[in-house]
């Protein structure tokens, strides 16, 4: 929109002059002959509605209202005090071209007006109003960037709010932020613009590229040609295939420490100027407060989960500690008191009876402190991966459930040859075990029990699979243990991995501890649990473990 500019000038000759000077410019040009009907058009318009003119250039000599008295009147009224006001005057005089000053004009003119001195000097006051209303503007949209981040504490949103305010209030094709990991390596956690998604999830060093040497300097930097700046990380840009011209890049800074990097890439028409660094500074640090609340939430509402699932199993180890660990202390006081009192009218035969009893239930609460401890164990415990010989920790699990398996008949089928993976071998033969020994109580009669490896399991209703020699795509194995018993239902399968849950308590002994102990292993391993069941076609459970071919 052009400007509007009011002149206001008791000569008509000299008011038909200017409006032709400024109408050939492109300027809205209105008019008025005294003082006094120049107070009331601006009066009037603004009751009406009718906005403000962009300028006034107010003649200094009038009758009735001359110049400086309107010139005083607009500057004591709130609703004029920062319009733009060049003086017109004939006076040579000194003194009264700095008494117009005084009075609140932002510059004047002498009579006869030259068109370029005027077009030149109206030209300054306009650009000076424009920048200060773009200025304007901008803190206002600072101000509701400020509300709007502080709106919400999902980490997700907050990025995506301050990359949208800022891709728009920078006019650039690119935003990105990049945040600091407890490694000291920076993760771009959100992108926009040109092949976003092939940025998201990218590490680079602190101290590397331009975003790294913003968090070690913390510091913000303008760069007008990136592909010149040697701290241009050209892997990112190739990796990408987003081609960087000028970037800026401000720290995110709280509490005196940099959390991280806000950039913004390539500005769609022209390059960006010091005035764009000066917002991005401003908007920095709002951006990293509703940041780092976002993830102080997110880490308290973890934590709290935690905190949750460690009470729950706190009431289900009470709740074991109270029953089934109960249950074999009262048989083992009780034969042993039984014993004692009648030991001398038992036969040698009923003697060894009542003694196997106790050695039983000494076994059996043995078995669930241990269990117990495992579980703990592996909480607490940090453990290097190394490569695992899965043969032969597999072979030393059904070691350990050999007479199991000959009481039960069962029949074991496994690869030859397993592929390498990263593990802890003590803690992956407790996984073998536990699966394998579920197999083996809950399978078909008698057990047919079927031990594989593949980038997926062999699903009962799925057609088999050669034992596979591939990983999925993040470089996961998948191992699996596969059943002949009979199915278990959904409402089955969300129990299962709870600990001190025990399905089918008629049919096996046990105390609901072995599955959740894999998952806690599995979990800590970098892997995960599964299982896929059909009624009446048994189950498959599986577990994950990282490839070492792509480690």
């Amino acid at each position: 929109m052009n400007a509007h500019i009011l002149v206001v000038d008791d000569s008509t000759v000299i008011i038909e002059i200017l409006t032709n000077i400024l109408s050939l410019q492109g300027y809205a040009v209105e008019s008025c002959n005294d003082g006094q009907s120049g107070w009331d058009r601006l009066v009037a318009g603004n009751e009406r509605g009718i906005p403000k003119p962009d300028l006034v250039l107010l003649d200094l000599n009038m009758p009735n209202v001359d110049g400086l008295t309107l010139l005083r009147r607009l500057r004591a009224d709130e609703r004029f005090a920062l319009l733009p006001v060049i003086i017109l005057t004939g006076e040579t005089d000194s003194d009264t071209r700095i008494q117009a000053l005084e009075a609140g004009a932002n510059d004047y003119l002498s009579k006869p007006v030259q068109a370029v001195e005027m077009l030149a000097r109206v030209k300054t006051i306009l650009n000076w109003k424009l920048a200060e209303r773009i200025q304007q503007r901008k803190m206002v949209h600072l101000i509701e960037a400020g509300r709007v981040l502080m709106s919400t504490l999902d980490l997700d949103s907050v990025l995506q709010r301050v990359m949208q305010i800022a891709t728009i209030e920078m006019n650039a094709e690119g935003t990105s932020i990049w945040l600091r990991n407890p490694d000291e390596t920076l993760e771009c956690r959100g992108a926009s613009g040109h092949n976003s998604e092939r940025m998201l999830g990218i590490r680079i060093e602190t101290g590397r590229g331009i975003a790294g040497w913003v968090v070690e300097h913390k510091q913000a930097i303008l760069v007008p040609n990136a592909q010149t700046d040697p701290r241009l990380e050209r892997k990112v840009d190739e990796q990408t295939q987003f081609h960087t011209r000028d970037i800026i890049a401000v720290p995110l800074i709280v509490r005196g420490a940099s959390i991280g990097v806000l950039e913004a890439t390539n500005k769609k028409q022209g390059q960006f100027s010091p005035t764009d660094l000066a917002w991005m500074e401003a908007l920095a640090p709002t951006a990293a407060a509703a940041i780092a609340n976002a993830r102080l939430f997110q880490t308290l509402r973890q934590r709290g989960i935690q905190l949750k699932a460690q009470n729950e199993e706190l009431d289900a180890f009470a709740d074991t500690v109270a029953h089934d660990l109960k249950i074999p202390l009262s048989s083992v006081i009780g034969f042993a008191e039984t014993l004692k009192e009648i030991h001398d009218e038992l036969s040698e035969q009923e003697l060894d009876h009542y003694l196997n009893l106790i050695a039983q239930g000494g076994r059996k609460m043995s078995n669930i402190i241990d269990e117990l401890l495992l579980l703990a164990r592996v909480r607490k415990t940090e453990v290097k991966l190394e490569p695992l010989d899965m043969a032969s920790i597999v072979a030393e699990a059904t070691q350990r459930l050999a007479n199991m398996i000959e009481k039960s008949q069962a029949e074991i089928t496994a690869p030859e040859v397993w592929p390498l993976v990263l593990g802890h071998g003590s803690w992956v033969e407790e996984v073998w075990v536990n699966y394998i020994s579920n197999a083996l109580k809950y399978g078909g009669q008698p057990p047919r029990v079927e031990l594989g490896f593949g980038a997926r399991a062999a699903y009962p209703n799925s057609p088999p699979q050669p034992n596979g020699r591939t990983a999925t795509p993040d470089g996961k194995i998948c191992f699996w243990v596969r059943d002949n018993g009979r199915g278990l239902t959904p409402e089955a399968q969300a129990q299962l991995y709870t600990p001190f849950t025990r399905l089918e308590r008629d049919r096996a002994e046990g105390h609901g501890l072995g599955l959740s102990i894999v998952q806690r292993i599995v979990d800590k391993l970098g892997g995960q649990v599964g299982i896929e069941s059909t009624v009446g076609k048994g189950s498959v459970f599986t577990f994950t473990l990282t490839s070492v071919s792509s480690a």
